[in-house]
């Protein structure tokens, strides 16, 4: 289960009904491995997005103004 929001700065609880999930694929040397999800409240999903880098792993970023909008579920290789 995911406790909070994935913004270290906001204390929200989850609450599947608001906000955005995001499912990242965690690679490993052997392969694929495990999924991870993460989850930003709805204010946050408002001004920021996760990614994920195989070296960092999970990080908030404040997307550009001609990223485009994926939905509520992210998916990322």
């Amino acid at each position: 289960m995911i406790p909070k929001c994935a913004n270290p700065a906001c204390a929200s609880t989850f609450d599947y009904r608001y906000g955005r999930v995001f499912r990242f694929l965690k690679r490993t040397t052997d392969g694929d491995g495990p999924v991870q999800h993460f989850w930003l409240c709805e204010e946050c999903s408002r001004s920021y997005s996760l990614e994920y880098d195989e070296q960092r792993g999970v990080a908030i970023i404040s997307p550009g103004p001609d990223t485009p909008s994926t939905g509520n579920v992210t998916s990322a290789a």
